[in-house]
C-alpha cells in the first residue's frame, strides 16, 4: 500500500524570546529564541517528499521585558512583532497558553488580529463576546505518497489550556470565561473533529506530563489526554520541560526513550525557543483512510553558529527591531543602589538574597494592606520561588547582580511574570504541608553517605518555594510526603522539622495570613489551592511592582529579612548538585567547588 511522510513540528512556551538576547541578563544569548530555530525550520520543510506542519502550544505573547513592554506600547495598526514572526515562518496553527491572558482580553484580541493562522482553544470559552480562539481546526493538506501519487490529508488540531487559568487571571477574565477538564472536552470534541472529516488529530495541550490518572480539573493532563481515543499526537508544554528524555522516570504510559504517552508520539520542547519538537510519521492510504504504520519522537536545537544575518533570522530581527531598541532603553534605567551582590546561584540550597528581597517586599506590602482590617494582628508570611535557577535552561539562567545599581531588567530577573500579589488566610498545619510540597525538590539522603545526588532532576526550580517569615529545617534523611507533581506519596512522610513562628513551636490550629502570587494561591505547581473564602487581599499591583516599589523606597538595599530555612544536620553526609561555573566565588561554609560537570555545569558539595 502507498505510504507517505508527514512532519509536525511543535515550538512552545516562547514567552516573546524572538531573538536571541536575555533581557534578564542585559546580553545576547545564543541557546535560545524562535530566530536560531528558523534556519533549522525551513531546512526540515525543505526535505523531499515530506509534508511538514509548524505549530505552536502557547504561552507566546507574555514572559519577557519585551512583552512587558509591548502590553502598553502596541500599536492596533501594526502586527505584533511575534505574530509577525510566526507569519513569516509560516506556523500552520497554534494554541493559546494561560500566559497570554495576562495583559487582558483587549490586547490578546488586538495582538493575535493579524494571525494567519488558526488560533485554537477548545477548553475555553468567553461569554457574550467574540471568542479570541476557535475550539479546533482541521488542515487540509497534501502528502506525495510512495507510488508518485499526490493524495489529501486532513489534520485536526484541537487546542487545550489549564483550566486554573480563570483563577489564575481573575483581572483580565474574572467571570468573562468558563473553562471545562482537559480531557472531558477532549472526549467530547475529538469525535466531532473526527465526523468532520479530519485523518489524523494532533493534540495542542499547553498542559504538562504529570500524574498519570485521570483527576477532574488537573493542571498537568498530558498524560490522560493521551489516553483519549482518537488523538494520534501530543504536542505538550506549560511547565518548560523537555521531552523525551532519557532522565526522566519512565512508566507503563510514559516512554521517555521513545517519546510516546499511551504509546502515541509527544515532544515538549523546553522554553524561550531552546529546542524545536518533532514529529515524523509514516502514513499509509488503505481502502480510502490514513493509517499510522510507524512514528519518532525528538527534539532538534537550532544551530547557536548559524550566520544570523541569512535570510530568514534577519526577516525576524526587522519585525521586532524598533521594540527591541525601545525595550532596552527601559529596561536599562536604574530604579535602586544594592550594597550586597544579589544571586541564584545557591537559591534551592537555602542562599538567595533576591528572594529575601522579594518575600520581604511582599510581607511589607500585605502587612500595610492589612491595617485597621480585622486581620492586622495576625502574623504575615511571604512565599517565594526562584525563577532564573538554571536547571534546564543552562548555566546562564541565573540572576548575577553585582553591588550598585539595580535596573528594571533585575527586579523582571527575579519575578518575569505579570501575576498579582494576594494574601490568603491559612493553619499552621497547611503552611506545613506547603513547606513538605516544596521539600519534594530534593532526593533523600542516606546518612553517613558523601556526595549523594541532591536534587530531584525531574522538579523545577520554580515550585521549590520558601515560606519567609517563619523558620525552618529540611531533613533529607527522611522521605518525601509529595512526589514532584504534588500528589501526596504517604501523609506520614514529614521533612520539616522546627517549624517555628518568632521562636515559638508553629502548632496545627495557628492561623497566619501568607503574601503570595495569584498563580500559587490558585494551585499553581502542584501546590493546594487555597479556597476563596480564604483569600482576604488582593492587590491591584504586580508582584514585580510590588518588588520595585520597596527597592526605591530604601536608601541602598544593606538589610534583608534572615534567612529562614536551613537543612538538617546529618552526621558524615554530603550531596552534590549542579550550578554555573560562575558561582564558585560564593562557595562558602557548607557550599564547596567540585570541578566540571555535564552540559556547562560545575558541580558543587552541600556538607549537612
Amino acid at each position: 500500500m502507498p505510504t507517505g511522510h508527514l512532519r509536525i513540528m511543535e515550538t512552545t512556551d516562547l514567552h516573546m524570546q524572538i531573538l536571541d538576547y536575555d533581557y534578564f541578563a542585559d546580553h545576547p544569548d545564543k541557546t535560545t529564541g524562535l530566530i536560531r530555530l528558523a534556519n533549522k525550520i525551513a531546512a526540515l520543510r525543505a526535505e523531499p517528499h515530506v509534508t511538514s506542519l509548524l505549530m505552536d502550544n502557547g504561552d507566546f505573547l507574555q514572559g519577557n521585558p519585551l512583552a512587558d513592554y509591548l502590553s502598553t506600547h502596541s500599536d492596533d495598526n501594526n502586527t505584533h512583532p511575534m505574530i509577525a514572526a510566526m507569519n513569516v515562518l509560516g506556523y500552520d496553527a497554534v494554541a493559546l497558553g494561560n500566559h497570554e491572558f495576562d495583559y487582558g482580553i483587549s490586547f490578546l484580541r488586538s495582538a493575535l488580529s493579524n494571525a494567519q493562522f488558526p488560533i485554537t482553544c477548545a477548553n475555553l470559552r468567553l461569554h457574550d463576546r467574540p471568542q479570541v480562539a476557535q475550539p479546533y481546526a482541521i488542515l487540509a493538506r497534501e502528502i506525495t505518497c510512495s507510488d508518485g501519487i499526490s493524495r489529501p490529508i486532513n489534520i485536526g488540531v484541537v487546542g487545550f489550556l489549564p483550566p486554573q487559568v480563570t483563577h489564575w487571571n481573575p483581572d483580565t477574565l474574572g467571570r468573562a470565561a468558563d473553562t471545562t477538564d482537559i480531557v472531558d472536552c477532549a472526549v467530547q470534541i475529538v469525535p466531532q473533529l473526527k465526523s468532520e472529516g479530519a485523518d489524523i488529530v494532533v493534540a495542542l495541550c499547553h498542559s504538562g506530563i504529570g500524574p498519570s490518572d485521570h483527576v477532574y480539573g488537573m493542571e498537568n493532563a498530558a498524560v490522560p489526554l493521551a489516553g483519549v481515543d482518537g488523538i494520534d499526537v501530543i504536542l505538550t508544554g506549560h511547565t518548560h520541560e523537555f521531552f523525551p528524555d532519557p532522565d526522566r522516570k519512565s512508566s507503563n504510559l510514559v516512554d521517555p526513550i521513545a517519546g510516546t504517552l499511551h504509546g502515541k508520539p509527544t515532544v515538549m520542547p523546553g522554553f524561550y525557543g531552546s529546542r524545536l519538537g518533532v514529529v515524523d510519521l509514516t502514513v499509509s492510504w488503505h481502502d480510502g483512510t490514513w493509517v499510522i504504520n510507524q512514528h519518532s519522537s525528538r527534539l532538534a536545537k537550532g544551530d547557536p553558529g548559524l550566520a544570523p544575518e541569512s535570510a530568514l533570522p534577519e526577516r525576524l530581527k526587522e519585525e521586532v527591531c524598533a521594540a527591541h531598541l525601545a525595550t532596552l532603553a527601559h529596561i536599562r534605567e536604574p530604579i535602586a543602589e544594592t550594597k550586597n551582590p544579589l544571586h541564584s546561584y545557591f537559591t534551592t540550597i537555602g542562599t538567595d538574597l533576591s528572594q529575601r528581597l522579594l518575600g520581604q517586599a511582599q510581607r511589607a506590602h500585605v502587612i500595610k494592606a492589612l491595617t485597621n482590617t480585622p486581620y492586622e494582628a495576625l502574623p504575615v508570611i511571604s512565599a517565594t520561588a526562584p525563577y532564573l535557577f538554571g536547571g534546564w535552561a543552562g548555566p546562564g539562567h541565573y540572576i548575577d547582580i553585582s553591588s550598585g545599581p539595580i535596573a528594571r531588567r533585575d527586579a523582571a530577573a527575579i519575578f518575569p511574570f505579570a501575576d498579582k500579589l494576594c494574601a490568603v488566610r491559612r493553619t499552621g498545619e497547611e503552611l506545613r504541608n506547603w513547606i513538605e510540597r516544596a521539600a519534594s525538590h530534593y532526593l533523600q539522603v542516606t546518612i553517613g553517605k558523601h556526595d549523594q545526588p541532591l536534587i530531584n532532576a525531574c522538579s523545577p526550580g520554580y515550585n521549590c518555594d520558601v515560606l519567609h517569615g517563619l523558620s525552618y529545617e529540611i531533613d533529607l534523611s527522611q522521605p518525601a510526603r509529595f512526589d514532584v507533581t504534588g500528589v501526596v506519596i504517604d501523609t506520614t512522610h514529614s521533612r520539616v522539622r522546627n517549624l517555628m513562628h518568632n521562636g515559638k513551636p508553629v502548632k496545627d490550629n495557628d492561623v497566619f495570613i501568607v503574601a503570595a502570587n495569584r498563580y500559587r494561591i490558585n494551585g499553581g505547581g502542584g501546590y493546594a489551592r487555597c479556597p476563596d473564602v480564604d483569600l482576604i487581599y488582593a492587590s491591584k499591583h504586580s508582584v514585580r511592582e510590588v518588588l520595585i516599589q520597596s527597592v526605591q523606597q530604601q536608601n541602598g538595599l544593606d538589610t534583608f529579612s534572615p534567612r529562614c530555612w536551613k537543612f538538617s544536620h546529618l552526621k558524615d553526609t554530603s550531596g552534590i548538585f549542579a550550578s554555573a561555573p560562575a558561582a564558585q566565588k560564593y562557595a562558602t561554609g557548607p557550599i564547596s567547588h567540585i570541578g566540571p560537570g555535564d552540559n556547562g555545569f560545575d558541580l558543587y558539595r552541600f556538607t549537612f
